[in-house]
């Protein structure tokens, strides 16, 4: 079952389907155009069904969120994760209280079965899970995660193992820390049966510009690393929703304009990358 392989594959997730309108239009174009071959779904956000246009283009997976919106659930039923509106605590607040123990493995595992079943009812069978800000990081998140990804047999899940390690990590303890323990959550995933791509990058930087972006496309391609990258991407049209899309909004349309570039597709066919998805990984159907 080994993913190691002498020809780089690829796979380009963008992030967030259902968030908004915007963002679901732009992956819509993407994955017409081909610059896109996996989408993440927000499948307690309103716009989720409309992931079926695109349901025979792309690979699907589930984006597990406990921050952006109001739960699938009734918030009567999980209380410790919703304020008195019955939304979502945002990213601090959530971790504030699993910190001090407030929050409620029950209760998160209830949400997170919602949120697959929400797909299941559409005939989307995910291939992958991966999460809103990042949840997947946190071992307290990992381990009911783990738990309705075996329920379910969805095979995949996104890890963190960066493309290009940043060797100004190794200034600080905290990070040094991090880095180990991510590489070792991979092993762990990997260990029980669930499949991974070899390596992550993304675009996401604050205040991205066009030209930012171009460049760390051309760096990401002219230095594809053996086996299977993903590359997490968050497109996106702006269109009102802005507080949806927390602190990076004008950068989702900075991200669409470089993964619709001529200069983006020229890259792609000049690096002879395999472009995949997460079922192409489960599949053994790789380079």
């Amino acid at each position: 079952m080994s993913q190691h392989k002498a020809r780089s594959c690829v796979i380009i997730n963008a992030d967030d389907f259902g968030i908004t309108e915007g963002v679901n239009k732009a992956i819509f174009e993407l994955a017409e155009a081909g610059m896109i071959t996996s989408t993440s779904v927000m499948s307690n956000m309103p716009g989720y069904k409309s992931i079926v246009h695109i349901k025979d283009k792309i690979g699907i997976g589930v984006h597990f969120n406990l921050t952006v919106g109001r739960p699938i659930t009734d918030p009567n039923k999980i209380p410790a994760l919703v304020d008195s509106k019955g939304l979502f605590f945002d990213l601090s607040q959530l971790l504030k209280k699993t910190r001090r123990r407030e929050s409620s493995k029950q209760e998160v595992e209830i949400e997170f079965d919602a949120q697959i079943r929400h797909l299941l009812d559409i005939d989307i069978t995910p291939d992958h899970i991966d999460s809103h800000e990042s949840l997947l990081k946190y071992p307290f998140f990992m381990e009911i995660i783990k738990k309705v990804a075996r329920k379910y047999r969805i095979p995949a899940v996104r890890t963190y193992i960066q493309r290009k390690f940043d060797y100004s990590r190794l200034l600080s303890p905290r990070k040094i820390l991090i880095s180990l323990y991510l590489a070792f959550q991979k092993m762990g995933w990997k260990s029980d049966g669930f499949y991974t791509a070899d390596k992550y990058d993304s675009l996401i930087k604050c205040g991205l510009d066009y030209d930012a972006a171009l460049r760390k496309l051309h760096d990401i391609f002219q230095h594809l690393p053996p086996g299977i990258l993903e590359i997490g991407v968050h497109p996106g049209y702006l269109d009102g929703n802005h507080i949806l899309l927390g602190g990076y909004i004008s950068e989702r349309e900075i991200e669409l304009q470089a993964l619709s570039s001529g200069y983006f597709k020229q890259l792609l066919k000049k690096s002879e990358a395999k472009l995949i998805s997460f079922k192409d990984i489960s599949n053994n159907s790789i380079c």
